[in-house]
């Protein structure tokens, strides 16, 4: 039986679901093995955990799915696209300035660090290392003429490369959400800190966030491959405390930041809602909006 053709906003999916082999039965985050249809994309689907309302798709991409898809990730999806490159480069700058308030120096690792444009952002008190899984992406950073040095990005994961020194700092911006074993993630992440170290996850989609749960499928963050997993702020807590990380503080950017249109994005919001309740049709993808993204800081105790 030929399986119908998944295309996700214009992206062809097909090719990848031979790869689609990993299945996670059981919550990550509280183990319970109950759990419900939350969205669904062509026949990528999408379930939330009944007992802690963790969301994740499920199955997904094995590896070598995951290496087919992220290979040259940096010029199909990143540097050809200028609107996004210069909206980033703004919010970059607002992301740091929030964890600079904990950390402004010291030994730092990216992890999943693209091209090093957010590495590059932070002052020069760092010293800056990366790794990233698109071979692309870290030729294209080793080679750039960066104007605040990055010591090293290296083509690999948490699993592939091993560090000699702890780091100060360790960075996860809007990649936590991609790697297909978060636990075993945030683990390494816990061994390669110094004791009171920080772990700053940001640029996080919120999968308790009130558009999540409204537009689901059609939710500007719901990816059937890129997002694998829909961390809220309690879920990541949970997890990261397995691991002797701390919660310190949160943060939902949207109010001041380039992505901000408030009367726009809550005009359209309210037709969907109407849409929504009286329509079979579904609305377009939703707009950005308070709680959509977070950042979390952590702080290694021990």
């Amino acid at each position: 039986m030929k399986i119908k053709s998944d295309t996700f906003r214009g992206e062809d999916l097909e090719s990848l679901v031979e790869y689609r082999t990993i299945n996670h039965d059981s919550c990550i985050v509280c183990e319970s093995k109950e759990n419900s249809h939350w969205a669904k994309s062509g026949t990528y689907n999408a379930i939330k955990c009944d007992e802690c309302g963790f969301i994740w798709m499920n199955p997904q991409l094995n590896q070598e799915g995951l290496k087919k898809y992220y290979s040259d990730y940096i010029g199909k999806r990143r540097i050809n696209n200028n609107l996004k490159m210069q909206q980033r480069a703004i919010q970059y700058e607002e992301d740091i300035e929030f964890i600079e308030k904990f950390i402004d120096s010291g030994k730092m690792l990216d992890v999943g660090c693209s091209g090093g444009f957010f590495l590059e952002k932070f002052n020069s008190n760092f010293e800056k290392f990366g790794i990233e899984i698109d071979p692309e992406a870290v030729k294209f950073a080793n080679e750039k003429t960066f104007s605040n040095s990055i010591a090293k990005i290296q083509c690999g994961t948490l699993e592939e490369i091993a560090f000699q020194d702890k780091f100060d700092l360790i960075v996860m911006r809007g990649s936590i959400e991609h790697v297909p074993d978060p636990l075993q993630s945030i683990n390494l992440v816990s061994k390669n800190l110094k004791i009171g170290g920080y772990f700053y996850i940001t640029a996080t989609p919120n999968g308790e966030s009130f558009s999540a749960d409204l537009y689901r499928d059609q939710w500007t963050l719901f990816h059937p491959v890129q997002h694998l997993w829909h961390f809220s702020e309690k879920t990541l807590e949970k997890i990261c405390s397995r691991f002797d990380l701390e919660l310190e503080a949160s943060l939902y950017p949207y109010l001041g930041t380039v992505y901000e249109n408030v009367k726009v994005d809550l005009l359209k919001i309210a037709k969907d809602i109407d849409l929504i309740e009286n329509s079979e049709n579904k609305p377009s993808v939703s707009p950005p909006f308070f709680g959509n993204m977070m950042s979390l800081v952590f702080k290694k105790r021990k």
